[in-house]
């Protein structure tokens, strides 16, 4: 998808991803998680207001930040401070005095944003009855625009219909196969730039203030060499997650209780957790060296370092299954699901984590601190050597 080295580099992306990663590794205290969440008018909240579950409809006021995670979610009431909502469906109906920051599958906004607006999403729409009070960033596949923008309006789409005012720019990314659509109730402002495969439909009526740039798709045949790579590459991405989870099914199968033990661990200090992982990461290489230019502690630096480099392999299986057990516990306490789907479902998470340009090699590099980190902890408790 031609948008998606465009959007992985944006901050909304990249904070996006961050914020991910901490609300799965480092638990925050919420204010609400249940299957359903019903938050009636006439409720006031003071503090800042977290809420996980899988229906969530807020009409309650809240005087502070305010952060969903959901299936469905519905925000009606008014929010004093910045709203930050991920869920399959989102509907915003409220006033929100702050900016509004959302990941969804496909999200409707009817209310009314007194600073920036940043949308990502399958299907994006801005109704004809809200307005932004600044500047509106979104990357979608099917976005409308039919509300007011008070400042500039910056998309990537693969299609985009615009139908409101903006009273700032235009600048928008639409992917070659897409189209772009200016009705006739468009009013821009100010200039109108875009990159497409084919000029916009500019319908009569639709006003555009000042200049109007158009900027065409250079579509480069595909070499035969880049697709065999891109091959190649998927080939082995796959092989690797049949691998992962094959050697993850023989852990769970035959290494239960250790399996069970490490899950245990990986709960315990996190942070301090992966800092000695990056110490053992650092301090092994260099003792296997040592030992094995004695000669005679050879044959030891060789099992020792086959057994490390083990270590860092089942690594990545145990925290995936520590993952696994996260994400479904946001959507549901109550059902015990076996360690097999939790290290499926952790596995994959962490395989597509990977493939994020920039940030996955920093994932890899902490799922692997951490696991090392629990494994060499564990074996030392249990050869008695915690004060190694």
């Amino acid at each position: 998808m031609i948008l998606w080295p465009k959007l992985a580099k944006t901050p909304l992306f990249k904070c996006l991803i961050i914020a991910f990663i901490i609300t799965l590794f480092f638990p925050v205290k919420s204010s609400a998680q249940a299957a359903n969440i019903n938050l009636p008018e006439g409720l006031v909240f003071e503090n800042i207001f977290w809420a996980a579950g899988e229906n969530i409809n807020l009409k309650a006021q809240i005087k502070d930040d305010l952060y969903l995670v959901g299936v469905n979610v519905e925000v009606s009431g008014p929010v004093e401070g910045d709203v930050i909502i991920v869920g399959s469906n989102v509907i915003i109906n409220s006033e929100i005095k702050g900016n509004l920051r959302v990941l969804g599958g496909t999200v409707i906004i009817k209310g009314k944003i007194a600073q920036n607006v940043s949308v990502a999403g399958g299907i994006v729409t801005l109704a004809s009855e809200s307005e932004v009070g600044k500047n509106l960033l979104v990357a979608g596949s099917n976005v409308e625009i039919d509300g007011k923008i008070n400042k500039n309006l910056y998309a990537a789409a693969r299609n985009l219909i615009l139908n409101g005012e903006i009273l700032g720019s235009t600048y928008a990314t639409i992917e070659p196969k897409g189209n772009m659509i200016l009705n006739s109730g468009t009013n821009i402002h100010g200039n109108l730039e875009y990159t497409a495969q084919q000029l916009a439909e500019i319908k009569s009526g639709a006003k555009v203030g000042n200049e109007e740039k158009f900027t065409q798709w250079k579509i480069e045949p595909k070499e035969p060499l880049k697709e065999k790579f891109n091959l190649f590459f998927l080939t082995c991405w796959l092989a690797g997650l049949l691998g992962s989870l094959a050697v993850g099914l023989l852990l769970i199968f035959v290494f239960k209780n250790f399996t069970v033990k490490v899950q245990k661990e990986l709960d315990k200090n996190i942070i301090i957790t992966i800092l000695k992982g990056l110490v053992y990461l650092i301090v092994m290489p260099i003792a296997l060296i040592i030992l094995a230019v004695t000669i005679i502690g050879l044959p030891l630096a060789l099992i020792l370092g086959a057994l490390f480099l083990i270590a860092i392999y089942l690594s990545k299986i145990f925290v995936s299954i520590y993952l696994g057990e996260r994400v479904i516990a946001i959507f549901n306490k109550k059902i015990e699901v076996p360690l097999v789907w939790k290290m499926i479902l952790g596995l994959l998470i962490i395989c597509l984590l990977c493939l994020i340009p920039y940030f996955g090699w920093f994932i890899r590099l902490g799922v692997t601190l951490w696991g090392i980190g629990v494994l060499l902890n564990i074996i030392k408790k249990d050869l008695k050597l915690e004060n190694i």
